[in-house]
């Protein structure tokens, strides 16, 4: 063999170590950007959701305060207080999926003998919208079955919750209410209440 034959063999040989080593730190950088992306949806993920939960129970406590008087008494044992705990509650149960949202709309449905439509989300929206729409439907599902479960509402006091709700809806829509504002109030009332006992 020539020496021309090796010194080009061992410049080939010396390109492929070089692309090895390269394609390895591109691939390492790569999986170290993938990692920090993932990270990163996730948190959004889990901040979308938290504050898609945090607004909702704030609309649905403070609808049921303002509108039919829950929180009027003082102390743990209020139905402000009661209502938040079964609302928690049922949303466990939905989330560790010990119950599904469709087999709470149907028992509202064939036991209750109300109609709720519990809307399912576009499957264009972005991921974002679908996780805020998933917080929607259930925490509307945990609302309702609380006030079944915990206060023996039936068809009409259920539709008159329902009307509450989107009164303040309509009213935060308008922009005469925010969700800031409003889960401000509830958590200054349940502070008042806790205070009081």
């Amino acid at each position: 063999m020539s020496s021309f034959a090796r010194k080009m063999g061992r410049k080939v040989s010396n390109a492929e170590k070089k692309g090895v080593k390269k394609a390895e730190r591109t691939a390492g950088r790569t999986q170290a950007s993938l990692i920090c992306a993932y990270a990163h949806a996730n948190i959004k993920s889990t901040m979308t959701r938290k504050t898609a939960r945090r607004h909702l129970s704030g609309v649905f406590l403070y609808a049921m305060h303002r509108d039919a008087g829950f929180g009027a008494k003082s102390g743990k044992t209020s139905r402000l207080f009661r209502l938040r705990d079964k609302m928690q509650s049922v949303f466990d149960c939905i989330v560790s999926k010990n119950v599904t949202i469709q087999e709470i709309e149907k028992f509202l449905r064939d036991e209750i003998k109300i109609d709720v439509d519990i809307i399912f989300c576009d499957p264009k929206a972005n991921w974002y919208r679908k996780i805020e729409h998933r917080a929607v439907q259930e925490m509307e599902a945990a609302f309702l079955m609380a006030l079944v479960d915990e206060f023996g509402y039936g068809k009409k006091r259920l539709e008159q919750a329902y009307i509450y709700c989107a009164k303040l809806s309509d009213e935060i829509a308008s922009g005469k209410l925010t969700y800031d504002f409003i889960c401000d109030e509830i958590e200054r009332v349940m502070l008042n209440q806790k205070a009081a006992a």
